[in-house]
């Protein structure tokens, strides 16, 4: 296969090659039965008339546009992997765009443009000695737990007297900014527990010593750095208070303890306060065991990241941010605030917010490449076999068939074998790096899978399903579409 190779500045690389002979003859039978398949005849189920008499009926357009669809992604992968012979630099970092610059009825010359994968390159990952660091677990740890299960069952009852902190107010209210009700300032039958900061600074203190069925005026001043029609303004609350409630907590007794029902790692019911206080400890001291292993897992983790060197192009950093700034869009939509609320509220500038986007798309962009680099360097590899042997396991954990599994999963054999990628490199730091727990890859969710890069094995791992493929239209050579392929680099 004979494939140009051009190198431009910031990273982006096009790959030019032609597609024709036997395997575009081939894609172009493909496509008449695939396209035959969509058309009824008269007499005949749909799909099921002989080719000969649905010929007629597709244009050649359209068999050259399938065509084109079917053997693009194949195109692709060919491409890279001859590129990649001569220049390993070459490897893709993110899905191409296409430009289709000539077709004719015996194939078609194409050029992918893509950017290329950033330099890494490792410093020391392996024999890192970060110290297992565990928290002491003590009387004042148990008692503070205990103390929270307390909590956890009081109840709420009507109080008598006026509202403290930590009661609950239920109560109408409506605000006005210079004498006027504004939109958005009023509701009913709103429930607050007063020092739980729900409201701005200096309402909730404002309703310590309400009581039942009376009036309160609440005298604040909105910040500066809040939603722009009301920031810096001042405001009157006018609250009916309906109900003052508080905890009533249940006496810490033996009754108590048996009354929740609880068994230790044993099974054994916890009865009594000496039970709960030792189960409460044990199961404090397992949490910090856990934790400090966490901790003694990124700190390795953060070093090896660290240690390495790594180059990232501006367009990468770009794109990544762009895709950080869109996450935060949807959130704020699903919030029902603006992004220019969000600045309003933030006090951020269009250009600190940029900066931000830009500095934790090269964090992100960073971990992910240096634990790739790390897997490809060890030549970790997933197979077949534990592709199977991980959907066999969550059958087994979840009563389920393994079929059914496949399905739950989109039957994307890829993304598993991405996610057992991920966290076999993150065994493989454990084990060489004195961290003293190791995930099981088969039981244990990935950290965070590695995102750009999938795995090479020596055994099949499925690839990706082939998305549909631009097609170039059917006009001069010249005049070719432009669009985004979706599938992964071909390794």
């Amino acid at each position: 296969m004979s494939v140009k190779v051009t190198v431009k500045e910031n990273s982006i690389v096009e790959l030019s090659t032609s597609v024709g002979g036997k395997e575009f003859e081939e894609a172009k039978e493909k496509a008449l039965k695939k396209l035959a398949s969509k058309i009824q005849i008269k007499g005949f189920r749909k799909g099921n008339a002989p080719i000969s008499m649905v010929k007629d009926r597709i244009s050649t357009y359209e068999i050259l546009n399938e065509a084109i669809n079917l053997s693009l992604n194949g195109a692709y992968n060919a491409a890279v992997n001859e590129a990649l012979k001569e220049n390993a630099g070459v490897r893709p970092y993110n899905s191409p765009s296409v430009n289709v610059t000539k077709l004719e009825e015996t194939g078609y010359e194409v050029t992918f443009t893509y950017t290329s994968m950033p330099s890494v390159k490792l410093g020391q990952y392996k024999g890192l000695n970060v110290a297992l660091e565990v928290a002491k677990v003590g009387a004042k740890e148990v008692d503070a737990a205990i103390e929270a299960l307390v909590n956890e069952n009081a109840m709420l009852v009507l109080k008598e007297g006026p509202a403290a902190m930590g009661d609950t107010v239920v109560f109408d209210f409506k605000g006005y900014i210079n004498g006027k009700e504004f939109e958005g300032g009023s509701a009913d039958n709103y429930s607050l527990v007063l020092g739980s900061n729900q409201f701005i600074p200096g309402f909730e203190e404002q309703l310590v010593g309400a009581v039942a069925d009376s009036k309160v005026d609440v005298l604040v001043k909105f910040p500066e750095q809040y939603v722009k029609d009301l920031a810096g303004k001042d405001a009157k609350f006018v609250c009916m208070i309906h109900e003052v409630k508080t905890n009533e907590k249940p006496e810490l007794n033996d009754e108590f303890v048996a009354s929740l029902d609880m068994k230790n790692a044993k099974g054994e019911e916890i009865k009594t306060l000496e039970d709960l206080k030792k189960y409460e400890k044990e199961t404090l001291k397992a949490k910090a065991e856990r934790d400090a292993k966490d901790a003694q897992f990124n700190a390795t983790l953060e070093q090896i990241i660290a240690n390495a060197e790594v180059t990232i192009g501006e367009t990468i950093l770009k794109n990544e941010a762009e895709e950080l700034k869109k996450n935060l869009l949807g959130q704020l939509q699903q919030n029902g605030l603006t992004y220019e609320q969000y600045k309003q509220i933030t006090g951020l500038t269009d250009e600190a917010i940029e900066a931000q986007f830009v500095d934790q798309a090269r964090a992100e962009v960073k971990r992910n490449l240096v634990i790739d680099t790390v897997g490809r360097t060890e030549h970790l590899t997933i197979t077949r076999e534990d592709i199977e042997n991980f959907y066999k396991n969550i059958a087994a954990q979840y009563s389920m068939e393994v079929e059914a599994v496949k399905r739950a999963y989109g039957n994307n054999d890829q993304a598993v074998a991405n996610q057992l990628f991920s966290q076999k490199i993150m065994n493989f730091i454990r084990l060489n790096n004195n961290v003293e727990e190791e995930a099981k890859a088969e039981e244990k969710p990935a950290k965070k899978a590695t995102k750009k890069a999938a795995p090479k094995a020596e055994e099949v791992v499925a690839e990706e399903k082939p998305a549909k493929k631009p097609a170039a239209k059917k006009t001069t050579a010249k005049k070719s579409t432009k669009k985004e392929v979706k599938e992964e680099a071909a390794e």
